[in-house]
């Protein structure tokens, strides 16, 4: 592991973020992650940040090819006395994102010059996307799943459990390509 990323594995911890340092190779991708985007997620073509605007699953895994280390970026967040959980998941997303992306400019600010933060869902910057043009382009990013990344595989190598349909306890999970 490069002598940086403790560096950035410390500035991760002090925002409140667990961090499991991966190989790129540990970020399983596939195709049929794809189905969730396309058939199940309300957002598919609704943000240019998500499938059909972003890069395809293969044009990702080429790019992936290049970057040998990644950060698995996770902030639980105590939902117990969330009355509508997909109301309060805007929030909370928007919340982690913020912190995971001051991870990544202080990740370009130590020399990691191509490190690129997938979000954690979908982009929620603009209250309504312009599909047009982003209003926001330096603060787009595509969540990992658009890129076809199995999220509980590569949680399960960082030795996490992926709970689903808890609502006491919500992750949120992105990745930094670091180099």
């Amino acid at each position: 592991m490069p002598e940086n990323l403790h560096i950035l594995i410390e500035k991760a911890s002090s925002l409140g973020l667990k961090v499991y340092p991966l190989e790129s190779g540990d970020l399983v991708v596939e195709n049929r992650i794809a189905l969730k985007c396309t058939h199940g997620c309300r957002n598919y073509g609704e943000r240019l940040s998500c499938p059909p605007h972003i890069l395809s699953i293969e044009e990702f895994r080429k790019i992936l090819s290049e970057y040998r280390n990644a950060l698995l970026l996770v902030e639980e967040h105590d939902t117990a006395d969330v009355q509508d959980i997909l109301e309060a998941w805007g929030e909370l997303q928007k919340e982690s994102f913020s912190k995971m992306f001051e991870l990544e400019q202080e990740a370009f600010r130590k020399g990691f010059i191509y490190a690129h933060l997938l979000r954690p869902g979908p982009c929620n910057e603009c209250e309504r996307c312009n599909l047009e043009k982003c209003v926001k382009p330096e603060l787009r990013r595509f969540p990992p799943e658009a890129g076809g990344v199995n999220l509980q595989k590569v949680l399960e190598k960082a030795g996490i459990e992926l709970e689903f349909c808890r609502p006491e306890k919500t992750m949120c999970v992105g990745v930094l390509l670091v180099e």
